[in-house]
């Protein structure tokens, strides 16, 4: 292929201008203040034989077998780099948090997850404009630092799965560009500080698994950005605030083992984006409500372990359905022929439902995907059914 003059200098120019683009971006390093402090960090972190140099922009590849992940990323102008985000996640790292930190400047992001780092957070990392902290699976401990609420930049805070004591201190609620904060399996005690209302901009929070004390506040109402919500075995007590009706947006919400007094069915109807919904052993009573069952996007709906009664009547499963638990409740009455045909995993034991006769549905083919243990008071007619649907499987 030929070309004219004109156009052959302008690909001869392009060419050479990417030429030029490239070997700059090649020749880029880091300055050697910024790999001294990389070297310390690693010393400090426990990573004894690992070495950095001024070309250390460079990711590790991720173990897709372990998710292992050791990557640092820079941002380049002109000849010179700057550490921008770190990645030390599954390396095992045995030492403590790295004080260190300070001292890059440009840093936005730290993933310390998933290593066996011990100690707390270094007040150091107060006068930061970090992003995003994840420090989840480790082994830190002692109270969450009050300082934390000075990284105002903060849009992401993941200290679950480690050691934390005390009380949520209330300086968090200064975190207000926060839009994902996860506590989950600590020992955190005391009342959720009112001051976490003013985290407006929430779209995931978590406290599962803590010894919290006090009510689910009503405050939650504030947060009408959220999408996730979990108080999974939190400490904290019933009931679920009428307020929750207003977070509209929600796609998650895992509640449960909440003491306190019975109450109703809280009002979900309006979030229509929903696909799990685990409200268990959460003193409910009364009948399951139809709109729940005209929820279209649910995925997972497990109501086990509550107060629930009545019958199920004119039940359609929505679509998507994967999971049904109702285990542990009063339900009566038949049990839908749409929940006995589908083929998706259900528990409805511990129940009190009347048993059909042999010749209903129930008894009628293979429901190795319905445990129905217990589900019946009469006891004698369970059994037969039971017995009559392992001969359909001979």
């Amino acid at each position: 292929m030929f070309f004219s003059k004109p156009i052959a200098f302008l690909l001869s120019a392009l060419l050479s201008f990417i030429l030029s683009n490239t070997n700059k971006l090649d020749a880029a390093t880091l300055p050697q203040d910024e790999v001294n402090v990389l070297n310390q960090i690693a010393k400090t972190m426990g990573g004894n034989d690992w070495n950095f140099d001024a070309g250390s922009c460079v990711s590790e590849k991720v173990n897709t077998d372990t998710g292992a992940e050791k990557n640092i990323t820079c941002t380049c102008q002109n000849d010179t780099c700057h550490v921008t985000h770190i990645i030390f996640k599954l390396q095992s790292l045995p030492g403590v948090l790295p004080s260190e930190l300070v001292n890059l400047p440009y840093l936005k992001e730290i993933d310390f997850a998933y290593n066996y780092l011990n100690g707390t957070i270094p007040p150091e990392w107060a006068s930061m404009q970090l992003e995003f902290i994840s420090v989840f699976g480790n082994r830190l401990s002692g109270n969450i630092p009050t300082y934390l609420g000075n990284i105002t930049s903060l849009t992401y805070l993941d200290l679950e799965a480690n050691q934390f004591s005390g009380q949520v201190p209330p300086e968090i609620g200064k975190l207000v560009n926060l839009r994902t904060l996860r506590l989950s399996s600590n020992g955190l005690t005391g009342n959720l500080p009112v001051q976490l209302e003013a985290l407006k901009n929430l779209t995931d929070f978590r406290i599962n698994d803590n010894n919290f004390n006090g009510s689910i506040p009503a405050f939650i109402w504030n947060w009408k950005k959220l999408e996730r919500l979990e108080m999974q075995a939190s400490g904290l007590e019933g009931p679920i605030p009428s307020s929750i009706s207003a977070l509209e947006n929600l796609v998650t919400l895992i509640i449960s083992d909440i003491n306190g007094a019975t109450q109703s069915f809280p009002y979900l109807w309006n979030m229509t984006a929903i696909n799990r919904i685990i409200l268990k052993k959460c003193n409910i009573v009364g009948q399951i409500p139809q709109e729940i069952w005209q929820m279209s996007k649910l995925r997972v709906l497990d109501l086990s372990f509550n107060l629930l009664s009545g019958q199920l009547v004119k039940v359609t499963l929505p679509k998507d359905l994967k999971f049904l638990y109702l285990t542990g409740n009063n339900l009566s009455g038949n049990i839908p022929a749409s929940i006995l045909s589908t083929g998706l995993p259900v528990d409805l034991s511990y129940n009190n439902f009347t048993w059909p006769g042999p010749d209903q549905p129930a008894c009628l083919r293979k429901l190795d995907n319905i445990n129905l243990f217990r589900s019946s008071s009469t006891e004698y007619i369970g059994i037969l059914c039971i017995s009559i649907v392992v001969e359909l499987m001979m």
